[in-house]
């Protein structure tokens, strides 16, 4: 069975067109709307101890500008953070973050999982850089 079925694939399809990749990106509204294909309450930032449900948040880690020509930029790269907070494993969830992110133009980089036995949390993160191409600055 495909990680991402015909339904997923055709909401990310239009999410994708709909976001051109150039300076006019609203890079934290399309990293929201290609997770929330999932369906997962998905929002920029940290764990949230208010929702009990399994939810994901994620955060800009850095960013650089990148392709250089004549001394100027035609690109930036984005790194993020995706983290998956959940009473239960949610190892399918994590894949189906990954295949959308990475469908969606994103590099997927590195990850870690990880059992908070205190507040008995799973916490799956996965990391990824995104490049933006742009007009370039000075």
């Amino acid at each position: 069975m495909a990680i991402l079925n015909e339904t997923e694939l055709e909401q990310l399809e239009k999410v994708v067109t709909d976001y051109p990749n150039n300076e006019e990106l609203d890079l934290t509204a399309f990293v929201a709307d290609v997770i929330g294909i999932t369906g997962v309450h998905t929002e920029e930032g940290w764990y949230n101890q208010d929702i009990n449900e399994t939810h994901i948040t994620f955060y800009f880690m850095s960013d650089e500008d990148i392709d250089f020509s004549e001394d100027t930029n035609e690109g930036e790269e984005y790194y993020i953070q995706v983290d998956i907070w959940s009473k239960r494993d949610c190892f399918k969830l994590k894949k189906k973050v990954k295949k959308l992110l990475k469908k969606a133009g994103f590099t997927y980089f590195a990850g870690n999982d990880q059992y908070e036995a205190e507040t008995g949390i799973y916490h799956k993160a996965a990391r990824f850089y995104f490049t933006m191409n742009v007009e370039g600055d000075n």
